[in-house]
Protein backbone atom coordinates (compact mmCIF):
# COMPACT_ATOMS: atom_id res chain seq x y z
CA UNK A 1 0.00 0.00 0.00
CA UNK A 2 1.38 3.42 -0.86
CA UNK A 3 0.54 6.63 0.89
CA UNK A 4 -0.33 9.75 -1.03
CA UNK A 5 0.18 13.21 0.43
CA UNK A 6 -1.53 16.47 -0.25
CA UNK A 7 0.57 19.57 -0.85
CA UNK A 8 2.47 20.50 2.31
CA UNK A 9 1.46 17.38 4.22
CA UNK A 10 4.15 15.35 6.01
CA UNK A 11 4.30 11.61 6.63
CA UNK A 12 3.55 12.12 10.32
CA UNK A 13 0.38 14.05 9.47
CA UNK A 14 -0.98 11.12 7.47
CA UNK A 15 -0.57 8.67 10.36
CA UNK A 16 -2.56 8.12 13.50
CA UNK A 17 -1.08 7.63 16.91
CA UNK A 18 -1.45 4.09 18.15
CA UNK A 19 -1.57 2.73 21.68
CA UNK A 20 -0.84 -0.81 22.81
CA UNK A 21 -1.39 -2.41 26.22
CA UNK A 22 0.74 -5.28 27.45
CA UNK A 23 -1.09 -7.03 30.29
CA UNK A 24 1.25 -7.62 33.21
CA UNK A 25 2.11 -11.06 34.50
CA UNK A 26 2.99 -12.14 38.04
CA UNK A 27 6.30 -13.50 36.66
CA UNK A 28 7.43 -10.11 35.34
CA UNK A 29 8.76 -8.98 38.74
CA UNK A 30 9.22 -12.27 40.56
CA UNK A 31 11.71 -13.82 40.34
CA UNK A 32 14.28 -11.22 39.35
CA UNK A 33 15.00 -10.95 35.60
CA UNK A 34 18.44 -9.70 34.62
CA UNK A 35 19.62 -8.78 31.10
CA UNK A 36 18.06 -9.34 28.60
CA UNK A 37 14.98 -9.25 30.84
CA UNK A 38 11.35 -9.89 29.93
CA UNK A 39 10.00 -8.76 26.55
CA UNK A 40 7.17 -6.21 26.88
CA UNK A 41 6.73 -4.91 23.31
CA UNK A 42 7.99 -5.92 19.86
CA UNK A 43 8.54 -3.33 17.12
CA UNK A 44 8.44 -4.67 13.53
CA UNK A 45 8.32 -3.19 10.05
CA UNK A 46 10.43 -0.10 10.57
CA UNK A 47 11.13 2.79 12.92
CA UNK A 48 8.64 4.54 15.19
CA UNK A 49 8.41 7.63 17.35
CA UNK A 50 7.45 6.66 20.92
CA UNK A 51 5.55 9.40 22.74
CA UNK A 52 4.68 7.62 25.99
CA UNK A 53 5.69 4.42 27.73
CA UNK A 54 4.39 3.85 31.24
CA UNK A 55 3.32 1.18 33.71
CA UNK A 56 0.06 0.82 35.63
CA UNK A 57 0.30 -1.16 38.87
CA UNK A 58 -2.65 -3.58 38.96
CA UNK A 59 -1.53 -5.76 41.91
CA UNK A 60 0.29 -4.19 44.86
CA UNK A 61 4.07 -4.59 44.61
CA UNK A 62 5.23 -6.94 47.38
CA UNK A 63 7.80 -6.22 50.04
CA UNK A 64 10.74 -7.27 47.84
CA UNK A 65 12.96 -4.41 46.68
CA UNK A 66 11.99 -4.52 42.99
CA UNK A 67 14.04 -2.06 40.91
CA UNK A 68 12.58 -2.18 37.38
CA UNK A 69 14.34 -0.71 34.35
CA UNK A 70 13.36 -0.54 30.68
CA UNK A 71 15.81 -1.54 27.95
CA UNK A 72 15.83 -2.00 24.16
CA UNK A 73 17.20 -4.95 22.17
CA UNK A 74 17.44 -4.20 18.42
CA UNK A 75 16.46 -6.82 15.86
CA UNK A 76 19.28 -8.21 13.72
CA UNK A 77 22.14 -7.69 16.14
CA UNK A 78 23.46 -5.13 18.52
CA UNK A 79 23.72 -5.00 22.26
CA UNK A 80 20.83 -4.37 24.58
CA UNK A 81 20.73 -0.73 25.67
CA UNK A 82 19.10 0.96 28.63
CA UNK A 83 16.14 3.24 27.97
CA UNK A 84 16.15 4.56 31.54
CA UNK A 85 18.02 4.09 34.78
CA UNK A 86 16.86 1.47 37.27
CA UNK A 87 14.13 2.70 39.60
CA UNK A 88 14.62 3.13 43.27
CA UNK A 89 12.80 0.31 45.05
CA UNK A 90 9.10 0.18 44.20
CA UNK A 91 8.33 -2.11 47.16
CA UNK A 92 4.76 -1.72 48.45
CA UNK A 93 3.66 0.56 45.58
CA UNK A 94 -0.13 0.57 45.61
CA UNK A 95 -2.65 -0.48 42.97
CA UNK A 96 -3.42 2.22 40.37
CA UNK A 97 -0.08 4.01 40.76
CA UNK A 98 1.46 4.87 37.38
CA UNK A 99 5.20 4.37 36.70
CA UNK A 100 6.80 6.78 34.24
CA UNK A 101 10.02 8.58 33.36
CA UNK A 102 11.20 11.59 31.34
CA UNK A 103 12.28 9.60 28.27
CA UNK A 104 15.93 10.40 28.99
CA UNK A 105 18.53 7.67 29.48
CA UNK A 106 19.48 8.95 32.93
CA UNK A 107 15.85 9.26 34.02
CA UNK A 108 14.49 6.93 36.69
CA UNK A 109 11.34 4.87 36.27
CA UNK A 110 9.34 6.64 38.99
CA UNK A 111 5.99 6.01 40.70
CA UNK A 112 3.56 8.91 40.31
CA UNK A 113 2.91 11.00 43.41
CA UNK A 114 -0.86 10.59 43.16
CA UNK A 115 -2.82 7.38 42.75
CA UNK A 116 -4.35 6.94 39.29
CA UNK A 117 -2.92 10.09 37.69
CA UNK A 118 0.29 11.93 36.87
CA UNK A 119 0.80 15.57 37.83
CA UNK A 120 2.80 16.58 34.72
CA UNK A 121 5.93 17.74 36.55
CA UNK A 122 9.39 16.16 36.59
CA UNK A 123 9.37 12.49 35.61
CA UNK A 124 5.58 12.57 35.69
CA UNK A 125 5.52 15.08 32.85
CA UNK A 126 6.43 12.37 30.34
CA UNK A 127 8.79 12.62 27.39
CA UNK A 128 10.20 16.01 26.44
CA UNK A 129 10.58 14.70 22.86
CA UNK A 130 9.65 11.38 21.24
CA UNK A 131 12.06 8.45 21.30
CA UNK A 132 12.93 7.22 17.81
CA UNK A 133 13.30 3.45 17.79
CA UNK A 134 13.96 0.83 15.11
CA UNK A 135 12.74 -2.77 15.00
CA UNK A 136 13.43 -4.70 18.19
CA UNK A 137 12.01 -5.43 21.63
CA UNK A 138 11.40 -3.22 24.64
CA UNK A 139 12.28 -5.21 27.72
CA UNK A 140 11.82 -5.08 31.49
CA UNK A 141 14.87 -5.78 33.64
CA UNK A 142 14.43 -6.20 37.39
CA UNK A 143 17.49 -6.97 39.49
CA UNK A 144 15.66 -7.82 42.73
CA UNK A 145 12.71 -10.16 43.31
CA UNK A 146 9.50 -8.25 44.09
CA UNK A 147 7.86 -11.20 45.89
CA UNK A 148 4.55 -10.13 44.27
CA UNK A 149 3.06 -7.42 42.09
CA UNK A 150 1.77 -6.90 38.57
CA UNK A 151 2.27 -3.97 36.20
CA UNK A 152 0.39 -3.45 32.94
CA UNK A 153 2.48 -1.54 30.39
CA UNK A 154 1.26 0.96 27.79
CA UNK A 155 3.03 2.48 24.81
CA UNK A 156 1.84 5.30 22.51
CA UNK A 157 3.63 5.59 19.19
CA UNK A 158 3.55 6.95 15.66
CA UNK A 159 4.72 4.58 12.88
CA UNK A 160 6.86 5.78 9.98
CA UNK A 161 5.61 3.19 7.49
CA UNK A 162 2.37 1.35 6.78
CA UNK A 163 3.94 -1.98 7.78
CA UNK A 164 5.33 -0.69 11.10
CA UNK A 165 3.59 -1.98 14.20
CA UNK A 166 4.22 -2.49 17.90
CA UNK A 167 2.68 -5.55 19.53
CA UNK A 168 2.56 -6.73 23.12
CA UNK A 169 5.09 -9.50 23.69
Amino acid sequence: MTTQYTRGQTLAQTRLYRAVRRVGLAGDLSPAHLTPGTALFTITGGPVHVYALFGHVTTVIGAGLATPQLAFLPTGGGAISDLCAAAASIATVAVNVLLTWTGLLAGLLTPGVGVGHLDLTGAEGGFAAPLTMTAGTIRLINATDAVSGVIDWYIVYLPFADATVITAA
